[in-house]
């Protein structure tokens, strides 16, 4: 709400920009912003903007690819039944299709199986590991998973069963006993890159596979035709987009734009994007993944992977209709689960948690992680959201900012029963008896060093100095994403012509600036207040286009608002006063079976009265118990409506 977390990167001297403006032939302000990632030499620079095949790494140094490599070979010409186990998210389905269809290039009898999250869990699953080997299979390779497969991968070497593990999550403290495991972080390897994703471990497989372990000297060697799903996996998994993925996703991105899968094309077509738009990371992040993500979220993944195969455009056409229908309803319980969560995080209950944990019953669990997500951008801590279905407490975890959630939560390991991740996310499921225990634990936790996260602005830019070209000067740096972040402009109080609020509940903001540049804020409701009094705003933004009946318009996506204060309005004071004594009367009606009613006796909407409660809950003045009676907390100290984040985001400014 205000520019005290801002932090302006120091400026490269002007010799570093002439430097690198004269030698590259870009504009200073592109110049400007590699030289801030740390490239002030024109030769660094240079592999900065052109990855090349001299950035990738030798995929036999990665650890037991010796025994991978030589394992498969032989079971491919040895004419033996090949399972790839993988996973339900874009990482794992990927994983999935690039270990396939390098196999079947080796002529192999292969097939794959990706696990139901409802009936299988996350992982080597021991019961499905029996169907897998009792239906013929010879050896299991399980992509983007694997390390915490210790039972089933234990089952399925003593049945003869060759099991070899290739996946990139945290490792646990011991290991499977696995015939190999290939990991860029395994104990006793010596990968010079340990921030490869799930399908970027199997993409190096493939390499050394279709290579014969060879080193190459030129891209033509390289299974190219794959690196599109390395693409979408490794930015799908917010993996560190330096070193070799940088080249790899570099080089996928334009395998999309290039000669993309039917698949992709029928997605990207349902998903609204145009014939003239370029594919980028952006696309990736929020078109293709959400859309492929939701199968798995809330059914069988198998349906997503077979989009990605498809070599057909008639069914693909059909698939992504189904996958287009399902993350419509994966979004419709998003919100439904959000609404209710969020009131749950923001009792008096929770108030001094400094990691929530959020539990509820029969919550769809396929989409808990991105309520967590949700929450943590809300409240600025780490997020477990639960929801208890058939007996057992299921979910996922986020962190805020870089804190390393998985190795705090990795402390409680004895009262979960499963329970896997990485330092920014995971999932666990726990019984009620042990959360209770795990609850008790965390309230118990010294004070955390959980960091306010700070915004990074690469450089104040007025209004005036943005264009079209401007952009494409930056475009050189794709691919954005973690470990190279796209540039972020900080804008000083610009003119605004126009402010209005879109989406369903009006949760985005849109600005019309000069010049009928626009600056869109998409899921901040707490913004959508600059509509009543669209002045003395400043903001941070990155540039984009915004494609619109077959031409292209710049266009600012909003990071963070600055806003003047909120002074506590007095009518707001009074109203609410006259809510709170209502609900002093009424302690005995249950709210949530008589929203109607009760908002229409107040002449007000039914979401208004909702928010009020919520505000009250935040500030400590009543609690909600049995489903839905609110009651009133007795000698509850007096505190300003301006000291609840619920009443910045959605009344403050009204």
């Amino acid at each position: 709400m205000s520019q005290n977390n801002w932090q302006i990167l120091p400026q490269p001297t002007e010799k570093t920009v002439r430097q690198l403006t004269t030698k590259l032939n870009i504009d200073p302000l592109t110049a400007t912003v590699v030289a801030q990632k740390g490239f002030i030499t024109p030769e660094s620079a240079f592999q900065y903007l052109q990855p090349s095949i001299d950035q990738l790494h030798d995929p036999m140094l990665l650890h037991d690819m010796d025994k991978a490599f030589e394992r498969l070979t032989e079971a491919a010409f040895g004419g033996e039944k090949i399972v790839v186990y993988g996973d339900y998210d874009l990482d794992g389905m990927t994983s999935t299709a690039v270990m396939v269809e390098a196999l079947e290039v080796l002529g192999a009898d292969v097939t794959a199986y990706i696990p139901n999250r409802f009936k299988d869990g996350y992982g080597p699953n021991i019961d499905v590991y029996k169907r897998l080997i009792t239906e013929g299979a010879q050896i299991i390779v399980t992509v983007d998973n694997g390390v915490s497969g210790h039972e089933a991968v234990a089952y399925a070497m003593s049945q003869g069963v060759d099991v070899i593990i290739t996946d990139h999550h945290e490792m646990p403290p011991s290991l499977p006993e696995a015939y190999a495991i290939v990991h860029p972080r395994h104990p006793d390897g010596h990968y010079p890159f340990d921030d490869l994703s799930g399908v970027g471990v199997a993409f190096k497989v493939a390499q050394a596979l279709l290579t014969d372990g060879q080193s190459i000297t030129d891209k033509s060697e390289l299974p190219t035709e794959m690196l599109d799903l390395v693409a979408l996996g490794e930015i799908a998994d917010m993996v560190s987009l330096t070193d070799e993925n940088r080249t790899l996703v570099s080089w996928g991105l334009k395998q999309i734009n290039d000669n993309p899968r039917p698949g992709l094309v029928a997605l990207l077509k349902n998903a609204g994007q145009m014939a003239n738009q370029p594919i980028i990371s952006e696309t990736v992040s929020f078109k293709i993944a959400p859309r492929l993500n939701a199968v798995g979220r809330l059914g069988d993944a198998q349906l997503a992977l077979d989009l990605l195969l498809s070599q057909d455009s008639d069914e693909a056409i059909e698939i992504a209709s189904q996958v287009e229908a399902i993350n419509a309803q994966r979004q419709e319980f998003v919100e439904e689960v959000f609404g209710a969560a969020k009131q749950i995080a923001l009792s008096d209950k929770h108030a001094n948690d400094q990691v929530l944990v959020v539990a509820g019953e029969n919550w769809h669990q396929g989409i808990l992680g991105i309520v967590a997500s949700r929450l943590v951008e809300l409240l600025h801590k780490p997020v477990i959201v639960l929801s208890l279905i058939d007996g057992i407490y299921k979910g996922s975890g986020r962190t805020y900012n870089n804190f390393d959630l998985y190795t705090l939560m990795g402390q409680y390991r004895a009262l979960y029963d499963t329970f896997g991740g990485h330092a920014s996310a995971l999932g666990l499921a726990i019984s009620p008896e042990n959360l209770s225990k795990l609850r008790e634990q965390l309230a118990e936790l010294p004070t955390l060093d959980v960091p306010e996260i700070s915004v990074a602005v690469n450089m104040m830019l007025p209004v005036s100095k943005m264009a079209i070209s401007v952009y494409d000067g930056l475009t050189l740096l794709e691919p954005f994403g973690t470990g190279n972040a796209q540039p972020t402009f900080g804008v000083q109080e610009p003119t605004i012509e126009k402010a209005v609020t879109m989406g369903s509940t009006n949760q985005h903001l849109k600005l019309t600036l000069a010049n009928q540049i626009e600056a869109v804020g998409f899921n901040h409701p707490e913004w959508t207040t600059i509509v009543a009094h669209p002045a003395n705003i400043s903001f941070v933004a990155t540039l984009g286009l915004n494609y619109f009946r077959g031409k292209k318009r710049l266009q600012l996506l909003l990071t963070d608002v600055s806003m003047p204060a909120v002074v506590e309005n007095d009518a707001h004071k009074k109203f609410f006063g006259h809510v709170y004594k209502f609900i002093y009367a009424h302690q005995d009606l249950n709210f949530a079976q008589n929203l109607d009613k009760i908002a229409g006796q107040l002449n007000i909407t039914k979401n208004d009265l909702n928010i009020m409660v919520q505000v009250f809950i935040e500030l400590g003045f009543v609690k909600v118990i049995d489903g839905g009676f609110v009651k009133v907390m007795p000698n509850a100290p007096q505190k300003a409506l301006t000291t609840s984040k619920t009443y910045h985001k959605f009344l403050a400014n009204r």
